[in-house]
């Protein structure tokens, strides 16, 4: 009978969205192993039930081999054996698209159509702001700017970074700027895939700016531009020394309780990407230049939302330093009596 391939995989998936591979054997077991970019990363003997073998959450198996380089070759090989005998021998290749997230449609219509982010729909940006986008493949992005007058213009943007993998774009506001004109918005288009953003006219501070890995791996940015609270806490132990009452360990948690401000509601559902996250570092901007700092870790959030028509959705988080130390100079910070949006050339 051999090796019958009764349900298959794609050519091309993603990671934690990979079918299970059910397999006929006329043999009585059958040698499988699994390979990730030439590493072997599963190696066992299976046995059939009812001549039937079925390789099932391979996504929980395979998916941290993806999350290093988010696109990679996956070669599956099934050698069956019946009374000690190799009787036949099947292989299986695609491709894996590192992802976290439940994805209703196949991974190369979502790829084709979309840029590698939960956000689907239209982000609110200011002038000033860092933007990034990703997609998978190479084609040539483009830009059409928007202007209050009335006016729009084209313009073309040099990948970041690009292999034969994934492209990155910076597609920050600052690029559309053009003399005497107010920008009110700009369109994102790679290939069939497209990203709105509109202007925020009013420049809000935005603190704390998050720098966070998304569910496909990718690093985007969260402008938070609510109130951001301090509220260190101390834990102290004393004791009697030299007839003296001293402290002799004080550890600080540094805790941040910080604000979205109103978003929409396509930023409202891609918020949760960022609670879910397993890496959120601090980012400083001044002057045009960027400042990735500390790592930190989410302890607590409320985002609740409702349908209601006229809600405005805006949730709050808090956070803090993820190393032990939590008594971390700010430089950038030091000594500031204005925020984020005071022009520095008065300094």
């Amino acid at each position: 009978m051999g090796i019958t391939i009764r349900k298959g995989i794609p050519t091309r998936c993603f990671s934690k969205n990979i079918p299970n591979l059910t397999v006929g054997i006329g043999g009585d077991r059958l040698e499988v192993s699994i390979h990730v970019n030439n590493e072997q990363v599963y190696s066992e003997t299976l046995f059939p039930v009812n001549a039937t073998i079925t390789l099932s959450e391979l996504g929980n198996l395979l998916t941290s081999y993806v999350r290093r380089p988010l696109v990679a070759q996956c070669h599956i090989t099934m050698e069956e054996y019946k009374n000690g005998s190799a009787t036949d021998r099947s292989s299986i290749d695609f491709t894996l698209v590192y992802c976290e997230a439940d994805v209703p449609t196949s991974c190369d219509d979502f790829c084709q159509n979309h840029f590698l982010s939960l956000l689907i729909g239209t982000k609110i940006t200011s002038v000033g702001r860092l933007e990034y986008l990703h997609y998978v493949g190479n084609d040539a992005a483009n830009v059409t700017a928007y202007y209050t007058d009335g006016s729009m213009q084209s313009f073309g943007v040099t990948p970041m970074s690009s292999n034969q993998s994934f492209t990155t774009i910076d597609v920050s506001p600052k690029g559309y700027m053009q003399p005497g004109k107010s920008l009110r918005g700009y369109v994102v288009t790679a290939g069939a895939r497209r990203q709105s953003f509109i202007i925020d006219a009013a420049c809000p501070d935005a603190s704390p700016i998050l720098l966070f890995v998304n569910s496909f791996g990718c690093d985007e940015l969260l402008y938070c531009t609510g109130t951001l609270k301090k509220s260190p806490t101390f834990k102290r132990k004393s004791a009697v020394i030299d007839g003296v009452n001293k402290n002799y360990s004080i550890v600080e948690t540094r805790q941040f309780k910080a604000d979205t401000g109103i978003l929409n509601e396509d930023m409202a559902d891609w918020f949760g990407d960022v609670l879910r996250s397993p890496l959120v570092r601090v980012v400083t901007l001044r002057g045009g230049s960027v400042t990735v700092g500390r790592e930190v870790i989410i302890t607590d959030s409320k985002t609740e939302q409702t349908n209601r028509a006229e809600e405005m959705p805006r949730f709050t988080f808090t956070y803090q330093y993820a190393q032990r130390n939590h008594n971390v100079v700010e430089l950038d910070r030091t000594g500031r009596v204005f925020d984020h949006t005071f022009d520095y050339t008065f300094e």
